[in-house]
This record gives C-alpha cells, structure tokens and sequence, in this order.
C-alpha cells in the first residue's frame, strides 16, 4: 500500500504523517506525539507475539531447572536461588504483563528493566557452568538474541541496546568464570555477529511497519480532507471544533473564530475560467494554514470559496492581528484579478472571540463569525470584522441553538 508521490506532503502540509513520509526517517523515530501512537500501534499488532515469546522463554527456562535438579541433581533451592530463579520470575512477570488488560501502558516499562535481567543472568548462568568450551548452552543466548528482535515487542533501538548489554554481560561473566581470553574473544564474538544479522533484517522490517503506519494515518486523514486544498474538510471541522469547544468550556478559555471568504469569486472564476479558480482557492488554502501553528488550532475549508480558522485562548488584539496577517497574506499572493479594486485576489475576514459556558452553542459562535464576515464584506470586502463576546465589547445573552 504506497501513496502516490504528490499526496504524501505537498497536498497535506499540516498533516504530521506525510511530514514524517517526506522527511523518511532515516533515524527510525518520529516526532514525540507520533512516536507514541506508532509505539501504541506496535504494540497492539505485536501482543501474540509477545505472549508467545514470553511461554516459550518460560517454559525452556522451567525445562533447564527440572534437567539441572533431576538429572544432574543439582539442589532445588540452589537453583531457585540461582540465574534461573531469576530468570523464571522474570519471565512470569513479562507474561503476566503481556495478559494484562493494561499490556500497552506497562509491557514496555516493564521489559525495559526485566529483559535486560534475563540477559544477564542467562550470560552469568551459562558462563558458570564451566563446560569447557562445549557451544550447546550458547544456543540460549543466540536464540534470545534474534528473539528480542522478533518476539520481543520492542522497537529497533530497545532490542539493540539489550543486544549490546547482553555481549557485554556475557564478556564480563566469562572473564569473571576464569574461561580462557580466546574463548571470551570467540563466544562474545558468536553473539555479536547473530545479533547484528538480526538488527539488520529487524531494521528493515521496522521501517516497512512504520512507513505502513504512516500511510495508514494519512489515507485515514484523507477521509477528512478536502480534496481540492488537502485542508480539513468541514465535517472534520464539525468534529474536531465539538471537541475543542468541550474542551474550552472545561479549562474556561476563549476561543476565536476566523470565517473568510475569497472576494469576487464567483466573478474570478467567469473571467478566467474554473481550472484557474480551482488553483487559486489552493494558494489561499495554504496561506490559511499556516496560521494553524499549534497543536490544538486547526483550518479547513467550510465550504466553496470559504474557509475557517479556530484558534484556541488568543487574547483580542492577538486574534485581530493574526487576523489582519492572514488578509494581508492572501493579498501579497498577488494572484491576479481584474474584476477585483485590488487589481488581485484579496480576502474578507470575519472574526468571534468568545467564551464558551453552559447555554452557549458552538454553532452560536460559528453564526457569530458568519455575520462578522457579511459586516466585512458590506464594509467594502478586504478587510476585517471582530465581534468581541469574551469582554466587554459585546454582549449577546445566549447564543442561539440549533433545533
């Protein structure tokens, strides 16, 4: 599933998926708020996986405690106590973490501290034994090695680290055992060279699942988009604008509206046809969003010619120079129009600041900013109208709802 070339950046300026598709993230992270829902995302589709890995360590962990007490008769409190023990609980506890109904808040956490600790202990563990240099018991530590990669739920450069901490710990535990400096150099070397096999295939694997995530989100967010501007389209709006409203009345901030509206459209569109048009509401598409620099601001395309910017807590005289910004910004486009006085494509402004409470509608705020616009427009056109219900410039009572 691969997008075509001008939907991944261009045609979605503000959208942080086709950023990240464009930029092509050659470090393998995305930007903070993305990254976690890609690591919530990952999780998710790894969960069976890790399950399975977790079973399986346990029970092969299990296996070795019952050979070592039945067949070599090795005391069941030694190897209770011992790297088993420790490796056993472990696992129990990445498993019961991998069933939890809370797997995808606490797995990663959790196999930070504790797969690190199986490494270890496996590396002390097996270096101890002294068996003189017999490979069968490093098969362990391989297997692991290109199974935190595939199996172990985490993200590229986690399974790395953990790879490197297990060579380190298996050097260290070898040296510490008395083995010969030769087989040190050869077994840590063995577990080098398996684990970097195992990143290099994992790395690519990785990179396929986020450029998949990232065109999941962006055909998903084409949904709410426009398709002639790429900006949100107004049922996107309707949504994110309930939410933002909600969210307003909570925290008890303001919120501005800017409705504008391309002047002599219709005109520009008779003279020099709907191609020409149609290229024109993309230019000021984009001067548009640029003004929707933060998280929780958002622009879109309200309808034809039409276009709405919500900004979230902006004191009055903010709003009102973003908003003389943006008419001056569509103006400087310097897109020709001879029907027009400005001799170019200018833009009327309509702009509500208000408080959103309890007896207030959102769609009173949008209306608000509707006759703002018209109060622009019968002014002249070019220029802006602020209703300021947030003060004392204006009262309104409640604003009225829709039936």
């Amino acid at each position: 599933m691969h997008l075509p070339e001008p939907l991944e950046h261009e045609s979605f300026p503000d959208s942080a998926y086709a950023k990240e598709l464009h930029r092509g993230f050659p470090d393998l992270r995305f930007s903070p708020d993305l990254e976690r829902n890609f690591q919530a995302f990952h999780l998710k589709h790894a969960r069976a996986r890790v399950r399975f890995f977790q079973l399986a360590l346990g029970l092969l962990a299990i296996t070795t405690a019952v050979k070592l007490t039945v067949l070599d008769a090795v005391p069941l409190r030694q190897v209770a106590l011992g790297w088993l023990g420790l490796v056993i609980s472990a696992c129990l506890g990445l498993a019961l973490t991998s069933w939890s109904r809370f797997y995808e808040r606490l797995y990663l956490p959790t196999a930070r501290v504790l797969l690190p600790l199986v490494a270890a202990a496996a590396a002390f563990g097996i270096a101890d034994l002294r068996i003189g240099g017999h490979p069968d018991p490093f098969c362990f530590l391989t297997t692991f090695s290109i199974a935190i990669f595939f199996l172990g739920g985490q993200r590229f450069r986690e399974a790395l680290l953990i790879n490197i901490f297990m060579v380190g710990a298996l050097g260290i535990a070898l040296a510490h055992a008395g083995w010969p400096a030769a087989d040190v150099v050869y077994y840590a070397t063995l577990l080098v060279i398996t684990g970097a096999v195992g990143g290099f295939v994992y790395q690519g694997i990785e990179r396929q699942l986020r450029t998949s995530f990232l065109e999941r989100g962006l055909l998903s967010e084409m949904v709410a988009r426009d398709g002639l501007t790429g900006l949100k389209n107004r049922g996107a709006f309707d949504d994110h604008y309930g939410r933002l409203w909600q969210q307003a009345m909570r925290e008890r901030r303001s919120l501005a509206l800017l409705l504008i509206d391309v002047d002599h459209f219709k005109a520009y569109n008779d003279r020099y046809g709907h191609q020409a048009g149609d290229e024109a509401l993309r230019r000021v598409a984009q001067a548009v969003q640029r003004f929707a620099r933060r998280p929780l601001d958002i622009a879109a395309r309200y309808g034809g010619e039409e276009f709405l910017l919500a900004l979230y807590d902006l004191g009055a005289e903010h709003v009102r120079e973003i908003a003389e910004q943006l008419r001056e910004s569509i103006q400087a486009l310097a897109i020709q129009h001879g029907d027009s006085s400005a001799g170019v494509v200018t833009a009327s402004v309509g702009v509500s600041i208000v408080s959103p409470r309890a007896g207030r509608s959102a769609e009173g705020a949008v209306q608000l900013a509707d006759e703002a616009l018209y109060a622009a427009k019968r002014g002249g056109r070019n220029g802006i109208r602020l209703v300021d219900c947030y003060g004392v410039n204006y009262s309104t009572g409640a604003f009225r709802r829709s039936a």
